[in-house]
């Protein structure tokens, strides 16, 4: 099966004089483009059935119909090819009806092969502006603000001095943490160290998609492809061609998408639903997930092939409540980027680090924009802050003796958890709010290993 090349671009040659056809051919091959002939109208449209082309040339007379035809299936597909009328003399009048009809430019015949070449190269450059900007509208309607990554705490720092290897790399990346500690913030980061961007940085919640649009939205579809499908759409790795796609909670994918996206990656090649024309595309994937991968494999929920194709370089962002030096420095900034003129009183930051923040920096960011809502003075006071209440050892019925260590509390609890849960490690972890590598941490040597299932 053929494939849409993405560079020097394809032509589609339609016209039955095979002398003139094949010289065609052969000076547009030379200058480094896929060129294909049809003959017919059929021959045409089969072509255009296999695969899309930048440019095509279309004879106004051919054995089964004319040019027009072959420009009307175009238009009818949504197709963004340029296309060029190739008239004698006598034609002209009809070739401008046809260019009314979409085509962009006629040449008559004969035609200097020069002129030819530049007529192409020209459509074949407008063909290119055109993607482009298409490709753009969509990234506009999916555009998030970015904001700069802020941090004080030495193992988030390290993350971001990481950065200056990983992002030129062009190798997959792996942002492991758990909601809200900004995952797609170090995703951008990771793409604006590239040399990729110049490019496209087009970011998808694969949680916050249903199951059967998830498809649609990575690959696109062609018009017709289901109920409902009234135009051609875009896939995401279409528009992210030459750039990076994010691909945030990847752990929440289903098997069947699982494997279609393994087969983008090792072939670099999609179709579009509704479509058997393959398309390439060149992007860098930078996936996310808040989930244990290594736990889902090994249960079967996650393809090991596809773990192996996305982490090319792991990044382990910690959760915010590990993170107490980097709470006032981030309150400060989105106080800032949100034109909140209050402050924070001392008894405020208190609790604001103090607090476990199980939604993270997300939370924490909605935290002190409703705070400056609430508050009625200079100060945000900690009466302000609209924070939810954390279950605590004592909420559980589980009883401390006094005189214990915190981290006596700590373990005697850990051990409370991962006994409700049966000894399953992962469940006990996502109880806990912590990474299952932190459990691990918090278990140490010393104690038994509990069973996974």
């Amino acid at each position: 099966m053929s494939v849409e090349p993405r560079g020097s671009g394809a032509v589609l040659v339609v016209d039955d004089d095979e002398a003139l056809s094949e010289l065609i051919s052969t000076a547009l091959g030379e200058a480094g483009y896929e060129v294909r002939v049809a003959r017919s109208v059929a021959e045409a449209s089969a072509l255009l059935s296999e695969r899309e082309f930048d440019v095509a040339l279309l004879d106004m007379h051919l054995p089964d119909g004319t040019g027009a035809d072959v420009l009307r299936r175009l238009v009818d597909d949504g197709a963004l090819t340029e296309t060029i009328v190739l008239t004698g003399s006598r034609d002209i009048e009809s070739a401008i009806e046809v260019m009314k009809l979409g085509a962009s430019d006629y040449l008559v015949k004969p035609t200097p092969l020069s002129e030819l070449e530049m007529v192409v190269a020209q459509a074949r450059e407008r063909h290119r502006l055109r993607a482009e900007n298409l490709a753009l509208r969509v990234r506009l309607e999916r555009h998030e603000p970015h904001s700069a990554i802020v941090s004080e705490d030495p193992a988030l720092l390290q993350v971001i001095a990481s950065l200056a290897q990983v992002g030129p790399s062009d190798l997959p990346v792996l942002v492991q943490g758990e909601s809200g500690t900004g995952k797609e913030l170090v995703a951008r980061a990771v793409h604006d160290s590239s040399a990729r961007k110049s490019g496209p940085f087009v970011a998808i919640n694969c949680a916050a998609v249903p199951d059967n649009l998830l498809e649609s939205e990575l690959f696109g579809y062609e018009r017709g492809a289901f109920t409902g499908a009234a135009v051609r759409k875009l896939g995401l790795f279409e528009v992210a061609d030459r750039g990076t796609l994010f691909l945030d909670e990847i752990g929440d994918i289903s098997a069947a998408v699982q494997a279609k996206l393994l087969r983008v990656l090792e072939t670099k090649e999609f179709f579009r639903l509704g479509s058997t024309r393959a398309i390439r595309s060149d992007v860098r994937i930078v996936a996310a997930t808040n989930k244990d991968l290594a736990e889902m494999m090994s249960s079967g929920g996650f393809r090991e092939d596809l773990y192996y194709r996305i982490n090319g370089v792991t990044l382990r962002l910690p959760p915010l409540r590990d993170r107490p030096a980097d709470v006032l420095p981030l309150a400060l900034h989105f106080m800032r980027s949100h034109g909140i003129k209050r402050g924070l009183s001392p008894k405020a930051l208190e609790v604001l680090k103090a607090y476990r923040w199980p939604g993270n920096v997300r939370e924490l960011q909605m935290v002190i924009r409703r705070a400056a809502v609430l508050a009625t003075g200079e100060l945000i006071e900690p009466r302000d802050l609209p924070l939810q209440p954390v279950k605590t050892p004592a909420s559980t019925g589980e009883t401390f003796p006094d005189g214990l260590s915190l981290a006596q509390v700590e373990d005697r609890y850990i051990r409370h958890v991962l006994g409700q849960c049966k000894g399953h490690r992962a469940r006990a972890a996502a109880r806990l709010g912590i990474s299952v590598k932190t459990l691990y941490n918090k278990i140490g040597p010393e104690r038994p290993r509990e069973k996974d299932e």
